[in-house]
């Protein structure tokens, strides 16, 4: 009986010995364990960027088909463009057509409200729509627009025209944090089309985007 007692000591005490970590082995789990989190966080950031990056793309998509619906229910041209600040896309009526709106009501009215109108200034921005269907797309810190094609160009003013039949100028609106792209394909039948890529490469000059596969 003592000698199994020693025996199941001696194999207890080998197995202390042997079932210990060394310093090494610890800081190769430690490095092993960050890594891992690393990747996860990563993974994650990597995620949420393409979430922000999908949900306003779609801002855009939806924008630009309420631009189209309300020329053609309104019988005036409405823009889908990026304002002053570049940070924000907007919907509003063309301002050389709010412009001839001001000039007709101007003159159905007496002379003395004539004058008072003719001395207020012309409008250069669309009056921004805001509403239960649309409202402006403000750019994350994360997105930027990398390129805002208008007929295969691009234009000093960054916007895309509607016109009362349904029909628009043919624009491309690409958007990304400089890794990843999304895409808004507007046509010149007014079409637009929403894809989670960059925007290949489009020719100057009017081009009919619903060939462009």
């Amino acid at each position: 009986m003592n000698n199994i007692q020693s025996i199941t000591r001696v194999k207890l005490v080998g197995c202390y010995g042997r079932c210990g970590f060394t310093l090494i082995e610890l800081l190769a789990v430690t490095a092993l364990i960050g890594l891992l989190s690393g990747m996860t966080i990563m993974r994650y950031v990597k995620m949420g960027t393409q979430t922000l990056l999908t949900n306003q793309t779609r801002q855009i998509y939806l924008a630009a088909k309420y631009a189209r619906i309300t020329a053609v229910e309104k019988q005036k041209s409405y823009v889908l463009m990026l304002d002053q600040t570049g940070r924000q896309i907007v919907v509003g009526p063309l301002p050389q057509e709010q412009t001839a709106s001001s000039e007709t009501a101007a003159l159905s009215t007496p002379a003395v409200s004539q004058a008072s109108v003719a001395q207020e200034p012309t409008e250069t921005e669309p009056s921004v729509v805001k509403n239960a269907y649309v409202r402006p797309v403000v750019l994350n810190d994360k997105l930027m627009i990398e390129q805002f094609l208008v007929d295969g160009q691009t234009t000093a003013q960054s916007q895309c025209i509607f016109y009362p039949d349904g029909t628009a100028q043919g624009c491309v609106i690409q958007l990304g944090d400089g890794l990843h792209h999304a895409s808004v394909l507007v046509t010149q039948t007014g079409r637009a089309r929403l894809k989670m890529e960059a925007a290949k490469q489009i020719q100057t000059g009017r081009v009919d985007l619903d060939i462009i596969e």
